[in-house]
C-alpha cells in the first residue's frame, strides 16, 4: 500500500501492539496487529461534521495555544450525518456475513430483533448483506435465549456495558487517487481510563443509507480521563455514491487498575511549530513516576480551527524507561493540505508497566 498511496506514512520507528483476540461466537476475530501507526494526508476534496469541545486535562498531554491560522483553502463540504455522537450503549459482538446468511436468520441467531439490528448497523438492507461484511450484534435484551442447546456452537459471552463516551471532530477527506479517509477522536468524559475502544466507521449514500463500514480501535490503548484518542479509516476503493458518513462507538471499556498497569509520563520542553506543509514537535518523556516503564509511545493529533482532526501520528521514542529516565523525540504530522496550517494540537504519552 505504501507505492500505491505515498501519503500515508509509517512512523520511522513505528511500535505495535500486542493483537488483541477475542473469542466471540466460537470464532476469533483478530484485531489489526497494529493501532493506525500514523495518518498523513497529502490530498483531499472534503470535511463533514463541525466540532467545537474544550481541551480535557490528563497525564502526559501538552496543550500549546493556537500557532497558526487556519488555511485559506476552503474544504468541499459534505453533507453530514445526524448521528455522529452515539448515546451509551451495551457491548456489541460482530458477525461475519456467511453464504445463505439473511438479515432475519442473523437476527434469530443471535436472539435479538431485526430492528435492533438493522438500528445499530445504519438500517441495512436485506438486498445490500455482502458475503463477509461485518454486522455488529447488539446485546440481547434480558430473558433472552441465544442458541442454548442448538447445534450452531454460538453463544454471547458477557462482556462489560460500554461507557459514555463521544465522537468530535470527524472529517471526510478524499485523496487524488479516489481513497476517502475519515478521521476523529474519541473523546472520554469519564473520571477514568478506557481500554478496547472501538469505532465503527461507515459511508452512506444521499438517502442516509449505509453502503460500506470499518470497525478500528482508536490510535491509544488507553484513553485517559477526561482525555481523548484519535482514530482513522482508510476507504480505498469507496463506493462512487458514497457522499456522507457516520460513526458510532461500539465498545469502551473501563481500564481497571489503570494506574498500576501504565506508567506515568508527562511530556515536557515542547517546540510545536508548522514545517511547511507539515506540523512539527520536538519534546522529551519522561517518566516521572515510580514504576519502570515498557515501550514509550506517544500519538500526536492536530486540528483546524473547527477543531476537526486533520491528521495524526504515533511514533515509539523509548523502548522502556526506567523512574526518572527521559527520551527526546522529534515528531511530524502532514495535515490535510486543504486546511494545511495547524490551528492546534495535542501529545499524549503512553507505556505499560511490563
Amino acid at each position: 500500500m505504501m507505492s500505491r498511496y505515498p501519503f500515508f506514512r509509517n512512523a520511522s520507528r513505528a511500535g505495535s501492539t500486542p493483537d488483541r483476540l477475542t473469542r466471540r461466537l466460537g470464532r476469533h476475530v483478530r484485531r489489526a496487529s497494529s493501532l493506525l501507526l500514523a495518518v498523513v494526508l497529502t490530498g483531499c476534496g472534503g470535511q463533514v461534521i463541525t466540532h467545537t469541545t474544550p481541551t480535557p486535562a490528563s497525564i502526559a498531554v501538552i496543550l500549546p495555544t493556537s500557532t497558526s491560522p487556519a488555511g485559506t483553502a476552503e474544504p468541499l463540504r459534505l453533507t453530514p450525518v445526524p448521528t455522529n455522537t452515539p448515546a451509551p450503549s451495551p457491548t456489541p459482538v460482530v458477525h461475519i456475513v456467511q453464504p445463505g446468511d439473511t438479515l432475519l436468520g442473523i437476527a434469530l441467531q443471535y436472539g435479538v430483533t431485526l430492528d435492533a439490528l438493522q438500528q445499530i448497523n445504519g438500517v441495512l438492507r436485506p438486498e445490500t448483506l455482502q458475503i463477509g461484511q461485518q454486522i455488529v450484534i447488539p446485546r440481547p435484551q434480558p430473558g433472552s435465549i441465544v442458541n442454548e442447546g442448538g447445534d450452531t456452537g454460538v453463544f454471547l459471552f458477557p462482556t462489560p456495558t460500554a461507557l459514555p463516551v463521544t465522537v468530535e471532530g470527524a472529517a471526510r477527506y478524499i485523496t487524488p487517487v479516489g481513497s476517502q479517509w475519515v478521521l476523529g477522536e474519541v473523546v472520554n468524559p469519564n473520571e477514568s481510563a478506557l481500554e478496547n475502544v472501538e469505532v465503527r466507521v461507515s459511508l452512506m449514500d444521499n438517502q442516509g443509507v449505509e453502503i460500506t463500514s470499518r470497525i478500528v480501535y482508536t490510535a491509544l490503548e488507553a484513553v485517559p480521563a477526561r482525555g481523548r484518542a484519535p482514530f482513522g479509516v482508510l476507504f480505498e476503493e469507496p463506493p462512487a455514491d458514497a457522499v456522507a458518513f457516520n460513526v458510532i462507538v461500539i465498545r469502551a471499556e473501563p481500564s481497571y487498575n489503570h494506574d498500576r498497569r501504565y506508567a506515568t509520563l508527562q511530556i515536557v520542553n515542547p517546540q510545536p511549530g508548522q514545517r511547511g506543509t507539515a506540523y512539527g514537535l520536538t519534546a522529551t518523556v519522561s517518566n516521572v513516576g515510580a514504576t519502570n516503564a515498557g515501550t514509550v509511545q506517544v500519538v500526536m493529533t492536530v486540528y483546524d480551527q473547527q477543531r476537526r482532526v486533520t491528521g495524526f501520528r504515533r511514533i515509539t521514542v523509548a523502548d522502556g524507561l526506567a523512574p526518572g529516565g527521559s527520551a527526546s523525540f522529534d515528531l511530524i504530522v502532514g495535515p490535510d493540505p486543504s486546511v494545511p496550517d495547524v490551528a492546534d494540537y495535542i501529545a499524549v504519552a503512553e507505556a505499560r508497566v511490563p
